[in-house]
C-alpha cells in the first residue's frame, strides 16, 4: 500500500514536471458509453453493478496484442496470471472466481459478438479472439448468473470493430526479444446494406523459459447485412490453428531462484504441451417489430479439437473431440419508464474424450475413453424500471438446468457411465441513483451458481464422475458510486465500489502424490469475500491523462475441513490482498504518444494451508510511438519495454501444486517494436 501511493505522487509530480503546470484553460469531455453486459443496453451511470469498458485505443496501441491480460490489467478486482504459458491460458479471477484454474478460464463468463466463448460446464477459452480488431471489452464484475446462468461470477463481452465508411486495409508486424514475431492484418467496409471486417495473424514465440514454444494462426471476421429498416443479420466467424503450444511447468521456490529459464525436467521428458484447432461461427437475426419492441435470434457452432501431453505416464496423453453449439431466443421491450428483454438459452456441449499413456513423449495404450454429454436450457428476464426521476430499479430472475452424462466406452475394467444434473433459480435486484447528469449511485444483491466443469468432475477413486462434488453457490452485496466531476483543473472518472460475497461448497483444486499434475476438486464449505474497488481516470492537459486503479481482497475459509486438513480461517489462496496499477499516458497533436503503467501486486499465498507465501513485486512498462499521416497512408511505428525494472517475479502460481511446484517465472526486460499501416482507398 506505501509503495502505491509514493509511486502515485511520483506519477503525479512527473506529469505536472513535465507539463510545467495546467493550463487552466484546457477544456475535456469523457465520452458517453454504452453498456450492453446486463442484456438492457445502458448508460455506464446508469448501471446498478460494477462494469469497467476498456476503449480500442487501450486495446491496440503499442500493445503485444497477444493475451487479454494485456488490456485487463487496469481493472480493478480483475487479477490475472499466467500470460506467458500458452499451454495453460491466462487465468483471470473476477473477485476470487476463476482463481482455481491452473488452466483454461472457469467461473466467468466470456462474450465475442454476442457469441458464447464458456461452454455449458463453464469452461472459457479466448485463443481465438483477436485483440487487433476489438473495438471494446466491457467487464462485468460479481456474480451475474441472473443474466448468464452457470460460471457467471463476472463477465467479459468483447465487441469487435465494424467496417468503416471508408475501406482500408491494414498491416500490424511486432518483433522482440525471446523470439517473438507477430504479424497482423485487418480490412473492413461499408457497400450500401453490406458492412464487413476481418482480420488474422500469425504468431511465433520461443518464449522467456526453455520448452514455452508456441505458434498460432487465426482467421476472424464480421459480416453484417441490413435486410431492411427493421431486419438485419449477422455473421461472425473464428478459425484457428495452435500446432504448438509447449508447457515449461512449475518450478519449486530454489529451482526457480537457481535458474528461472529452465523448464522442469519431468516437462521435458513427457514432452509437455497441447495443440488445438478450432472453427465457430454464429449468426444472429434481429428484427424491430415497430418503435419499442424488438426480437433477437442467435444461432451458433464451435467445433474444437484439442490434444495435448501431460508430465506423467498413465492416462498423460488426451485427445479431445468438442461440439458446443446453441440457440437463443430474446424479446425486448423499451417503454418510457419501463424496459426488460425475456427470452431463453439452449446450449448443448458434446465431448468425445480419450485418455492415452504418455510413454516419455510417444502415445502409448488407450486408458480412458468415454463421451461426455452437457445440456443447459436457461429462462431469463430483465427488467429496468423507473420507480421516480432519475431512480431506477433493475431487477432479473434466471432458471437454469444443467444435465452431465458421461458414457464409459472402454468396459474393459467395468462401466463408469453416470449422470448428475442441477437446477437453480439466480435473482438480482438493484437500485440506481442519479445524482446528477454526470454521477450515481447505487446498490445490488444478487445470487449465483457454478456447476464444476466436465475436467473438475475428474474422479480421484477411478474413472467417470465424481458424484460427491456439489455446485458453488454465491450471494453478492455490493454498494458503490461512479461518475465524472471536475476537481480544479483536473477532469475525472471515478468508479468506486464495496462488496462482500458468502461462498458456499466452493470448488477447490487439489493434488494427489500417486497423481502428479493431475488436478482433482473438492468443496470448501464456507467462505467470505470482502473488497473495495477504485478506479479513476483524470485528464491533467497538454495530452495527460492519469489512470489509477486499486483492489483490496479480504477472501478466507469461514468452514473447510477434509479428511487430514483444517483450512477454517485461512486465506483463499491466488489473490493478493491488495493490488492494482498506476498508467500515465500522453499524446500530442504532432502524433507522438506515449505510456508508462506500474502494476503493483501484494503478497498472497500458493496454497490453502497458507504455508507458501508468494511474495509481492512491482513491475513498470513503458512504450512510446508516432503516428502521421501522408496521402492515403497511416504509418505508425512503436516501441516497447516490458519489465523495465528487470524485477524477477512469478507470471503464474500453480495453486496447491504436489511437491511445491507452484512457481513459473515470468520473463527479464523484454524489447519490442513494431510497425503498423493502414490505406485508405
Amino acid at each position: 500500500m506505501t509503495r502505491l501511493v509514493y509511486c502515485l505522487l511520483f506519477t503525479i509530480s512527473a506529469a505536472t514536471w513535465i507539463h510545467g503546470g495546467i493550463d487552466e484553460g484546457d477544456t475535456f469531455e469523457f465520452s458517453p458509453f454504452i453498456v450492453e453486459s446486463t442484456r438492457l443496453p445502458s448508460h455506464w451511470i446508469d448501471v446498478a453493478q460494477s462494469v469497467s469498458v476498456v476503449r480500442s485505443e487501450q486495446i491496440q496501441r503499442t500493445q503485444p496484442q497477444i493475451t487479454l491480460d494485456e488490456s485487463l490489467q487496469g481493472i480493478p478486482g480483475v487479477f490475472i496470471l499466467n500470460p506467458n504459458n500458452y499451454a495453460q491460458d491466462t487465468r483471470i479471477a473476477i473477485r476470487g472466481f476463476g482463481a482455481r484454474a491452473n488452466f483454461g478460464i472457469r467461473g466467468i463468463r466470456l462474450i465475442i459478438d454476442g457469441i458464447p466463448a464458456t461452454t455449458p460446464d463453464g469452461q472459457g477459452e479466448v485463443d481465438g479472439m483477436d485483440l487487433g480488431s476489438a473495438a471494446r471489452i466491457e467487464v462485468l464484475r460479481g456474480p451475474s448468473a441472473a443474466y448468464y446462468g452457470t460460471a457467471s461470477g463476472g463477465v467479459i463481452r468483447i465487441i469487435t470493430e465494424s467496417g468503416t465508411d471508408e475501406p482500408f486495409l491494414e498491416t500490424r508486424l511486432t518483433g522482440g526479444g525471446f523470439g517473438l514475431l507477430n504479424w497482423q492484418f485487418k480490412a473492413g467496409g461499408q457497400e450500401e446494406a453490406f458492412n464487413y471486417l476481418i482480420s488474422g495473424g500469425y504468431l511465433a514465440y520461443d518464449g522467456y523459459r526453455a520448452h514455452s514454444k508456441t505458434e498460432n494462426t487465426k482467421l476472424n471476421g464480421k459480416l453484417r447485412y441490413q435486410i431492411s429498416e427493421r431486419q438485419h443479420l449477422q455473421l461472425v466467424f473464428n478459425v484457428i490453428d495452435f500446432p504448438l503450444q509447449d508447457d515449461p511447468g512449475g518450478l519449486t521456490r530454489q529451482e526457480a531462484m537457481d535458474d528461472p529459464r529452465q523448464a522442469r525436467d519431468r516437462n521435458l521428458q513427457f514432452d509437455g504441451g497441447e495443440s488445438v484447432r478450432q472453427e465457430r461461427f454464429g449468426i444472429t437475426y434481429g428484427l424491430d417489430l415497430d418503435d419499442l419492441s424488438s426480437l433477437e435470434i442467435r444461432l451458433f457452432h464451435t467445433q474444437r479439437d484439442f490434444s495435448n501431453r501431460l508430465p506423467f505416464e498413465s492416462g498423460g496423453q488426451v485427445d479431445l473431440d468438442r461440439t458446443f453449439r446453441g440457440s437463443r431466443i430474446a424479446y425486448k421491450f423499451d417503454g418510457e419508464r419501463t424496459r426488460f428483454n425475456t427470452g431463453i438459452d439452449f446450449d448443448n456441449q458434446d465431448d468425445s474424450r480419450q485418455r492415452y499413456d504418455n510413454l516419455d513423449g510417444i502415445r502409448g495404450p488407450l486408458v480412458l475413453d468415454q463421451d461426455e454429454h452437457v445440456r443447459s436450457v436457461g429462462i431469463f428476464i430483465v427488467n429496468e424500471t423507473e420507480l421516480f426521476p432519475n431512480v431506477h430499479l433493475s431487477s432479473a430472475l434466471r432458471y437454469d438446468e444443467v444435465a452431465f452424462d458421461v458414457r464409459d466406452d472402454l468396459l474393459n475394467n467395468g462401466d463408469d457411465s453416470g449422470a448428475i444434473s442441477f437446477s437453480e433459480f439466480s435473482p438480482t435486484v438493484g437500485v440506481n441513483r442519479r445524482l446528477s447528469d454526470k454521477s450515481a449511485i447505487y446498490a445490488t444483491v444478487s445470487k449465483s451458481f457454478e456447476t464444476p466443469t466436465t475436467t473438475e468432475f475428474d474422479n480421484p477413486e477411478g474413472d467417470g464422475f465424481n458424484t460427491d462434488l456439489e455446485a458453488q453457490k454465491a450471494q453478492n452485496f455490493e454498494v458503490g458510486t461512479r461518475g465524472v466531476a471536475t476537481v480544479g483543473w483536473v477532469r475525472l472518472e471515478y468508479n468506486l465500489a464495496l462488496f462482500h460475497v458468502d461462498i458456499e461448497d466452493a470448488l477447490v483444486p487439489f493434488e494427489l502424490p500417486e497423481y502428479p499434475d493431475r488436478e482433482f476438486f473438492r468443496n470448501a464449505g464456507e467462505s467470505t469475500r470482502r473488497g473495495f474497488e477504485a478506479q479513476l481516470r483524470a485528464k491533467l492537459g497538454a495530452g495527460f491523462s492519469l489512470g489509477i486503479d486499486y483492489t483490496w481482497s479480504d477472501f478466507s475459509y469461514d468452514e473447510f475441513t477434509t479428511d487430514s486438513s483444517d483450512f477454517s480461517g485461512m486465506r483463499i489462496p491466488g489473490i493478493p490482498r491488495h493490488f492494482g496499477s498506476i498508467v500515465l499516458d500522453y499524446e500530442s497533436p504532432s502524433g507522438l504518444f506515449a505510456t508508462w503503467q506500474t502494476r503493483l501486486v501484494g503478497s498472497f499465498y500458493a496454497n490453502d494451508a497458507n504455508s507458501e507465501r508468494i511474495n509481492s513485486y512491482t513491475t513498470s512498462d513503458f512504450s512510446m510511438g508516432y503516428r502521421f499521416e501522408t496521402g492515403n497512408w497511416l504509418i505508425e511505428p512503436f516501441f516497447r519495454v516490458s519489465n523495465v525494472m528487470n524485477k524477477s517475479y512469478s507470471a503464474n502460481v500453480r495453486i496447491n501444486a504436489f511437491g511445491g511446484r507452484y512457481f513459473e517465472p515470468a520473463p527479464s526486460r523484454q524489447y519490442i517494436g513494431g510497425i503498423r499501416l493502414r490505406y485508405r482507398f
